[in-house]
């Protein structure tokens, strides 16, 4: 890492400044109150988060309203440039230069921290101000403070430094994860418990179930037997069946034979009658024959008849319409004629109109001129409307825009006191800050006096019950009376102190707890930051001021505009009522002239429809000569069909003279055609009748020879067996049921068992897995309990070793040797003596602590800079000399920042900043 510039503005007694670094020394030099540590300061709060004791404020240049500090350094991570501002008003701001763009990150704790120990080259969860204010650059004249304190403050100090609370810290908090694993493996011993007392009736269970598993194969071994001895019973019961069968079969055909033939005999006894009454009709066709003929004969020659009486009425029809259509060509006729009478009419009414034309066309033109004339003023009246409209809507919008100026004018003081509510803000969270560090050392204190408490009551249930014992060992023993009482006022003294330790801790954290004001703080702040937020949001329409003025100015040109135009209007509308009395005259004058052009219009078109009536009414005439000559055509045709209706007379009667034998002969002619049929019929039911008198004596035949096989008796005892087998079948097919069921649930109850058993087998299982947890937390808590003291020895080692090489080359002497013990102090080794801390010269502790302070650093983080404010403070001349000689020849820092107000290193350096005080 390398700082390579840092710039300041309204940074305490800095207005505007900008320092350049080198490697090396930088010797910072300056006469008092030059704000040489101010250069220091704005590196440790903009890089490490330190300002020491001071507050915001303090760092803000008297009449300033913030402060701002930018450092620019090359990373120990990428080896990349980047610069760090900060503001006491905006915070952080992170800016890669070679990018050229800001980083995202803003939030202190959460982004901007960790950015900057990672680019530092500082550890995880390093902080960064402890380690900056103990270890990089001690305040000014503190730096060889802590070696001198006695051990015991030494080690808090120092401890801090090297984290060694961190692995105390560590092995307290595994202490509840140790609880939590023991509370877990003990639950599991109870929960394998639980599933042991579940599972003691895993054994009689399971032999329940065999004894009924046994039943159940035995039941379906009877039930096959007997299946077996049902089917074999069934076939022989269906053999004798199927013989009882067949006879009913056969008597039912003999049955069904039976009836055939008598209802055969039956149907010949019909077909003999019928047959004879065919033959009588017969005879009876035979006689009536001729006049049926006869009526034949007639009814086709009135069909004949009736044909040529519809041709008759044809032409008739024919006839009727040529008359009707002759009769209206004489109507034509008679109007084309009345026509041609009234056409010399109409020549002179044309003649009559033809000047009246011209006027009414004046007339119309003079008219149409005036409607644009009024039109025009319509839209003129519009534009009025309009424009009178637009002015009362600009003058509202100017009215309103005045009323927003002067409310924005207002405003301005409100805004001016943004900046005092930014510092009053400011303030009020420095100060929540202070007090939650309070509310934390208070939190802090009410448990350790929790604690002592809970300790104090054991303590004194002890002292208590020593105290018993000691006055029943005085009672027994006389001689040791007096020591025993000498005990006992001890313990009551040592009671008594405890109490009052108690009372002065309750004290003060009553004390404290009247000081923490932090809900007024708050209020405070909130209502400070609603007033800031409500004067922000009305800076910004402040800031709208300027453009309101310019909207103004603009309204007020467009209103005049508007006026204008509206004047301009109004004097176009004056002439609208001359033209309205103009254009009611011009409408009397063509309303008396009665529309001459239309009325010409109408009569020309009835002249031009009269132009051919001379050639309609020949064609007229024509056209009613040719239909008298189609209807003497129709008469002549006519005259073919005068001796119709006695032709019809003729024949009617003719054939209502033989209609009765007509019907005799229709009567009997179906059964005398049914003749052969019938004859046909009988000899096939005679022949059906003998074929199923055959059948009946097979079948009879056949009946008789099947009786002879089936035994009733034998058949009754298939019957019994039968019956017996079913029901044993029954009985064992009800039993196995219940028996499956109770198999089933012993299934299910073994089932769930078996759940259990594998519950309880992974319960055991996780048991064991706790339990090695359990005893690796162990591991774990002493391990770090232990590895805080070796840690820490490590550590010591090294940082006493690397101190060691630094004093030899800050001393130039190399007989001299540093040792940094265990607790904290340092010897020196020169020769075969010793010397501690205490004993050295002034100038010798400023360059043992330096030596440590720098090997801390070293050996602690990755980062080699270190800063010194006035090291050589109480040195005479020539230790001021050596001391800047040594600090010049420490090679394993990159940079060293050294502030001193005289000479004294600006001979070992050329990297020589100096700092005078800004006018």
């Amino acid at each position: 890492m390398e700082i390579l510039s840092v710039s300041l503005k309204n940074f305490k007694s800095h207005s505007d400044r900008s320092f350049v670094f080198q490697p090396g020394t930088n010797a910072i030099c300056g006469e008092n109150g030059a704000g040489k540590t101010s250069i220091l300061e704005a590196i440790a709060w903009v890089l490490f988060d330190y300002k020491g004791d001071y507050k915001v404020e303090d760092l803000v240049r008297n009449g300033a309203n913030s402060a701002q500090a930018r450092v620019c350094f090359v990373s120990s991570r990428d080896q990349r440039t980047y610069e760090v501002q900060r503001c006491t008003r905006a915070g952080y701001t992170l800016f890669d230069p070679q990018l050229g763009e800001r980083l995202g990150y803003s939030r202190i704790k959460e982004e901007v921290l960790p950015w900057l120990r990672e680019n530092l080259g500082v550890p995880v969860g390093t902080d960064l101000a402890k380690l900056f204010s103990n270890t990089i650059g001690v305040p000014q004249g503190t730096f060889t403070v802590d070696f001198l304190q006695t051990a015991e403050k030494r080690k808090p100090i120092f401890d801090a430094i090297l984290k060694v609370e961190e692995y105390r810290q560590v092995n307290q908090q595994m202490l509840s994860l140790e609880k939590y694993a023991k509370a877990e493996t003990e639950r599991l011993d109870r929960e394998i418990k639980l599933y042991d007392e579940s599972l003691q009736e895993w054994e009689p269970l399971s032999q329940q179930r065999h004894a009924i598993a046994r039943e159940i194969s035995q039941i379906e071994i009877d039930l096959t037997h007997w299946r077996q001895r049902l089917d074999q019973l069934q076939n022989e019961q269906e053999g004798y069946s199927a013989i009882a069968a067949q006879v009913q079969q056969l008597t039912s055909q003999l049955e069904n034979l039976s009836t055939r033939i008598q209802s055969g005999s039956l149907n010949l006894e019909r077909l003999n009658a019928d047959l004879a009454i065919a033959e009588k009709a017969v005879e009876i066709c035979t006689t009536h024959r001729e006049n049926y003929h006869t009526v034949l004969q007639a009814e086709a020659m009135l069909k004949q008849l009736e044909r040529d009486r519809a041709t008759q009425q044809d032409l008739l029809q024919k006839r009727q319409a040529l008359m009707e259509t002759s009769g209206a060509y004489q109507t034509q006729l008679a109007t084309v004629q009345q026509q041609i009478e009234r056409r010399s009419q109409v020549e002179t009414e044309l003649k009559r109109l033809e000047p009246l034309i011209g006027q009414q066309t004046d007339l119309e033109t003079q008219q149409q001129n005036i409607n644009q004339q009024l039109q025009d003023c319509q839209s003129w009246r519009q534009t009025i409307a309009r424009d009178e409209r637009r002015l009362t809507q600009l003058e509202t919008h100017q009215k309103q825009l005045s009323n927003e100026i002067e409310r924005l004018e207002a405003l301005g003081a409100i805004v001016h006191q943004i900046p005092y509510l930014e510092q009053q803000l400011q303030r009020y969270q420095q100060q929540l800050s202070r007090i939650e560090a309070a509310t934390q050392f208070e939190s802090d204190l009410r448990q350790i006096i929790t604690q002592a408490q809970t300790r104090e009551s054991i303590h004194n249930r002890h002292i208590k019950n020593a105290t018993a014992t000691l006055k029943e060992l005085q009672q027994a023993t006389p001689l040791w009376s007096t020591q025993i009482e000498e005990v006992l006022v001890a313990l009551g003294n040592g009671s008594t102190s405890q109490e009052q330790l108690m009372a002065d801790l309750q004290s003060i954290l009553d004390d404290l707890s009247e000081q923490i004001l932090a809900e007024r703080l708050k209020q405070l702040q909130q209502e400070t930051q609603a007033q800031l937020d409500t004067a922000r949001s009305q800076q910004a329409q402040y800031f709208t001021l300027e453009v309101k003025f310019d909207d103004e100015e603009k309204l007020a040109t467009e209103v005049e505009e508007v006026r204008s135009q509206l004047a301009q209007a109004q004097t176009q509308l004056a002439s609208e009522p001359d033209l309205k009395q103009q254009l009611a005259y011009l409408t009397g004058q063509l309303q008396t002239l009665e529309n001459p052009r239309e009325r010409t219009r109408i009569l020309q078109r009835d002249l031009n429809q009269q132009a051919n009536l001379e050639s309609q009414q020949q064609k007229l005439e024509t056209l009613t000569a040719n239909i008298g000559g189609a209807i003497a055509d129709l008469d002549a045709q006519l005259q073919a069909f005068a001796h119709l209706s006695a032709q019809l007379y003729q024949q009617q009667e003719l054939r209502e003279r033989h209609r009765k034998d007509y019907q005799i002969y229709l009567e009997h002619q179906q059964s005398a055609n049914s003749y052969k049929g019938r004859k046909q019929q009988l000899e096939e039911a005679a022949n059906d009748l003998q074929l199923l008198q055959q059948q009946e004596a097979e079948l009879a035949t056949q009946k008789a020879t099947l009786a002879k096989t089936y035994d009733p008796e034998k058949v009754a005892d298939v019957q019994k067996n039968y019956q017996e087998a079913k029901t044993q079948q029954i009985t064992l097919t009800a039993m196995l049921p219940e028996k499956l069921k109770r198999l089933e649930e012993y299934d299910e109850r073994l089932s769930r068992l078996q759940v259990i058993q594998q519950k309880r087998t992974q319960a055991q299982a996780d048991q064991k897995r706790k339990q090695k947890t359990e005893r690796f937390i162990k591991f774990a808590r002493k391990a770090y309990k232990e590895a805080g003291p070796r840690i820490t020895e490590r550590y010591v080692h090294n940082i006493s070793r690397e101190a060691d090489k630094l004093f030899r080359e800050l001393m130039n002497r190399p007989n001299v040797a540093l040792e940094w013990t265990r607790d904290y102090e340092i010897v020196i080794q020169e020769g075969a003596h010793s010397r501690r801390f205490i004993n050295l010269s002034g100038g010798e502790q400023m360059c043992a602590a330096l030596a440590v302070r720098l090997a801390l650093l070293k050996v602690l983080a990755d980062i080699n800079i270190a800063f010194f404010d006035e090291p050589t403070t109480n040195m005479d001349r020539p230790r001021r000399e050596s001391l800047a000689d040594a600090i010049a020849n420490i090679k394993t820092f990159r940079q060293l920042f050294v502030i001193s107000h005289d000479d004294t290193f600006e001979k070992v350096t050329e990297n020589i900043i100096v700092v005078e005080r800004d006018a």
